[in-house]
């Protein structure tokens, strides 16, 4: 991504930025205290995504404090940062809208329930703070041009979780007491596997559909969606640069 030029400061857009992202924060927080009771809490993507969205919503709160205290104008932070968010706005829209159109509909619990599950904390993890942390990417990351090739860094989270995964069934690691993944659409150890096809398996354990199959589709889609995050910003700071 393209060194940027500095932007002018702007109070109520700094402000609106704290309070975003201190609200996506708490909401993280409290939805991950509720969540986790054991190690094996830290191997769902759901938890992962949030610890990851909140280190770097964090570092990014305190730069918008100190610069609405110093009331200078905006310093470009170091390129890797944003790429970093980007990765991590990315990563929570992935736990976003997998929990929405996937676990949410064949949870057990029921799709209502499935949010309301621990006294709301699945609605911080899974709705509040993803949707915050998207608003603030989408409002406030102009600061910094890219090009459609940059949509590649959409992928990197989920393959390398879709690796740790695989690695840690194969050496014995069980989730649900005999899932070999935490979620059902990754759960290769079911009757369908990487490449098998059986709507009938449909459930909390399978979707019916070959892993291999819908890691394809998925990242295809994380594509489309980094593509579409990274045109919209680009719209917003050509706008804004005028």
């Amino acid at each position: 991504m393209d060194n940027t030029k500095a932007i002018e400061f702007n109070k109520n857009e700094v402000i609106a930025g704290i309070v975003i992202k201190l609200i996506a924060i708490l909401a993280s927080v409290y939805g991950l205290y509720m969540s986790i009771d054991s190690a094996m809490s830290f191997t769902y993507f759901t938890n992962l995504s949030n610890i990851l969205i909140d280190i770097v919503l964090l570092i990014f709160l305190v730069s918008d404090i100190m610069l609405l205290l110093s009331k200078e104008n905006q310093k470009n932070k170091k390129n890797w940062l944003y790429i970093v968010k980007y990765m991590a706005t990315i990563s929570i829209t992935i736990t976003f809208l997998i929990y929405l159109t996937l676990l949410a509909p064949t949870n057990k619990l029921g799709f209502i329930n499935a949010y309301l599950n621990n006294s709301a904390g699945s609605l911080c993890l899974h709705f509040i703070t993803p949707l915050l942390a998207i608003f603030d990417f989408m409002l406030f990351d102009y600061k910094y041009s890219s090009n459609k090739a940059h949509a590649v860094f959409a992928t990197i989270p989920p393959l390398l979780y879709v690796v740790f995964v695989v690695i840690a069934a194969s050496c014995g690691m069980r989730w649900k007491v005999d899932m070999y993944a935490p979620y059902n659409f990754l759960n290769f150890g079911a009757e369908t596997g990487w490449f098998g096809f059986d709507l009938s398996q449909l459930g909390s354990k399978t979707l019916g559909v070959g892993v291999a199959y819908m890691i394809v589709v998925l990242l295809l889609i994380f594509i489309g969606i980094g593509e579409l995050y990274l045109m919209m910003k680009n719209k917003r700071r050509k706008s804004r640069m005028k």
